[in-house]
């Protein structure tokens, strides 16, 4: 079955559900909704796997060629990308999943290949309540239209690959990395622009890539006097970026839900949590306000607390830097990183102990 069919098909759904009352339950498929669910487990892992082999162009946007006019339109996908080993996007992963939920709560699960690559034709569900944005962020233009009572009175376009709303999470054995907010697939109905990677990108690409693994961050650390430049910014780069980074860090606005009633020129989750680990000390930085058309607007400053803040070297282990990213049952956002034994947080952990020095 190609995706066009697929489209029809999403369309007479939705046409159906539009028939009847739609309810949307406004603290489930948004960012704050889904902000700390674990990983679907009932579901056969790769059941949704593209036909062939697909061993070509790893790392690259794989819409410019699977789209409606394009070389490979005998293919198209509704997503497809590249998964690694590692944030640098240097090295692929082989057997890697990646997972997502859909807003009706649709699983579909895809497998990397010894590429690295996954592909699918599986139908993702539209979100009647879209919201138009720029990459996420300002100007935000609601795709739907409701009455003055905020009931719906037309929902956005199910054709239109911006509706097809999900969260994923990325899995490789026992590791699991969330990806904590709600992605929008983006593009036209002709073209499924933003592949995984295409925000998540190879070794050139700031935001690094789409991956998951075992492997600690440096091949090795020493015993003792760690370092926090060579050794510990490493592991929290690698780790804790893009979330806990200087300046803006807010969820993008992809749904009605991430609008607040009273600004709806902000998104309504700081997902760093006012924390910056990509600086020692914290960070003050003075950024742009933009405006509902997304124009420069005066500036504000946005300060969060960093590194020092979050370490305790009297009691290493119960540091909130390693006790919320641990594999327990704590939250947090982002998900677990490692286990007790994982290399990167012994090394964290002993440097924590030696006094948590900026050396």
């Amino acid at each position: 079955m190609n995706k066009k069919m697929y489209i029809v098909i999403l369309g007479l759904a939705l046409s159906a559900a539009t028939a009847m009352a739609i309810i949307y339950d406004e603290s489930d498929f948004s960012a704050g909704g889904r902000m700390y669910e674990p990983a679907p487990e009932e579901h056969q892992v790769g059941k949704d796997n593209g036909d062939g082999q697909g061993f070509h162009h790893p790392g690259e946007d794989c819409g410019l060629c699977h789209k409606v006019g394009g070389r490979a339109e005998k293919y198209l996908w509704t997503m497809a990308g590249t998964l690694y080993k590692n944030r640098s996007g240097t090295t692929i992963l082989k057997g890697g999943e990646v997972i997502m939920e859909d807003r009706d709560g649709n699983v579909i699960s895809m497998t990397s290949n010894r590429a690295g690559n996954f592909w699918t034709e599986a139908p993702i569900a539209s979100d009647p309540y879209t919201v138009s944005n720029y990459h996420g962020h300002e100007p935000f233009s609601p795709m739907y239209t409701e009455d003055e009572d905020g009931n719906l009175l037309e929902p956005a376009d199910p054709d239109n690959p911006k509706t097809w709303h999900y969260k994923t999470w990325l899995r490789k054995g026992k590791i699991v990395r969330t990806m904590m907010t709600i992605g929008g697939i983006g593009g036209s109905p002709v073209y499924n622009r933003m592949s995984c990677n295409m925000h998540h990108g190879g070794i050139t690409h700031r935001s690094g890539a789409l991956w998951v693994g075992r492997n600690s961050t440096l091949p090795s650390y020493p015993a003792e006097n760690l370092s926090y430049r060579k050794h510990i910014y490493p592991i929290l780069r690698s780790n804790c970026a893009p979330c806990h980074i200087p300046g803006k860090s807010k969820t993008s606005v992809n749904t009605k839900t991430d609008l607040p009633p009273s600004d709806p020129a902000s998104t309504c989750i700081d997902y760093s949590g006012g924390l910056d680990l990509m600086t020692y000390q914290g960070s003050t930085v003075e950024v742009a306000k933009l405006n509902a058309e997304g124009k420069p607007d005066g500036t504000e400053i946005i300060k969060k607390i960093g590194v020092v803040q979050v370490v305790d070297t009297s009691a290493p282990s119960e540091s909130i830097l390693l006790v919320k990213t641990l594999n327990n049952d704590e939250q947090h956002g982002g998900g677990k990183f490692w286990s007790k034994r994982s290399a990167d947080y012994i090394a964290l952990k002993q440097w924590i102990a030696e006094g948590a020095e900026n050396n």
